[in-house]
């Protein structure tokens, strides 16, 4: 019993002191205007974080899936809470209305301000400018995006 309570006590007490290292978080609000995505944020530094995410989209007769990754430096010197800025790099696989199919690449940028609260919920809101390469085959894609949006996570 001695030994399942020292472990326990171990354990709580590694979470303590790494608390918020983690973050899993959707953007269900990007899906009104056509893209939704999911993440998975970690700290890799002291004031740094890198996402790794999932991406739909379905934008002017254009759907697909891709992924992307971010990292991201937070100016306030904790990763995963307040300020931050970074670069961003994704792939979509493309297909319009008539069939056609594209593959793109994205490059680009985000800034935002991000919340843990007591109950480890997060929020991150967030904008962003990118360029995309590929895709000139389909019917109305664009080669820039101007993102926002509001994503909503629960941390550990």
């Amino acid at each position: 019993m001695k030994k399942v309570l020292l472990l326990a006590l171990a354990l709580f007490s590694y979470s303590a002191i790494n608390a918020q290292s983690n973050i899993v978080k959707v953007n269900p609000i990007g899906l009104a205007f056509g893209v939704a995505n999911a993440g998975y944020e970690f700290k890799t530094k002291e004031s740094q974080s890198t996402t790794i995410s999932a991406l739909y989209y379905n934008i002017s007769d254009i759907s697909g899936v891709g992924i992307g990754a971010e990292h991201r430096f937070y100016f306030d010197g904790e990763a995963l809470r307040g300020w931050h800025a970074g670069p961003s790099i994704g792939y979509l696989n493309l297909k319009d209305e008539f069939d056609t199919n594209a593959n793109a690449f994205s490059i680009g940028g985000e800034v935002g301000h991000q919340w843990i609260f007591d109950s480890n919920i997060s929020v991150d809101v967030f904008g962003g400018l990118g360029f995309i390469v590929g895709g000139s085959d389909l019917s109305g894609f664009n080669s820039a995006a101007i993102g926002i949006g509001v994503s909503i996570g629960y941390a550990w």
